[in-house]
């Protein structure tokens, strides 16, 4: 099992009256059987939710998106109390062939009600996949 793993850099300021951009707390990528990987990411954003990720997985292929919006003045209310919290994302894919492959992971905050949406900076997981195990002939 190849894991590979990257930890957060420390926070920018950013100027008062700014909106942040949603920062990456860990990542990591999983290879597991049959040419599966599984990509698990954390994320913040100190004032506003981390509300979803975009993958490429580094094959033609479209990407993977994985996000959430709900309007309602109980949601409202609740997201106030989550701005700035933790928000883990689990997304898996299964490669056709072995290889070597380039994942790139982009965070997004807010882009609900009248919040303007920030995307992260991408952050780039590298994994290899090897060929499937094939059932020993009968």
């Amino acid at each position: 099992m190849l894991v590979l793993a990257g930890a957060a850099a420390p926070a920018a300021a950013v100027p008062a009256g700014e909106n942040a951009k949603p920062r990456f707390v860990s990542s990591e990528a999983m290879v597991e059987a049959e040419r599966s990987v599984r990509v698990v990411v954390v994320g913040r954003d100190r004032d506003d939710v981390v509300r979803g990720v975009d993958v490429a997985w580094g094959e033609a292929e479209p990407g993977q998106g994985l996000s959430a919006c709900e309007q309602s003045s109980s949601t409202r209310a609740a997201d106030r109390r989550r701005r700035g919290k933790k928000e883990r994302f689990v997304l898996t894919h299964t490669y056709a062939a072995p290889g070597d492959y380039a994942i790139t992971v982009t965070l997004l905050s807010g882009g609900c009600a009248k919040r303007p949406q920030q995307r992260s900076a991408p952050r780039t997981l590298s994994v290899h996949v090897e060929q499937a195990a094939t059932a020993p002939p009968s």
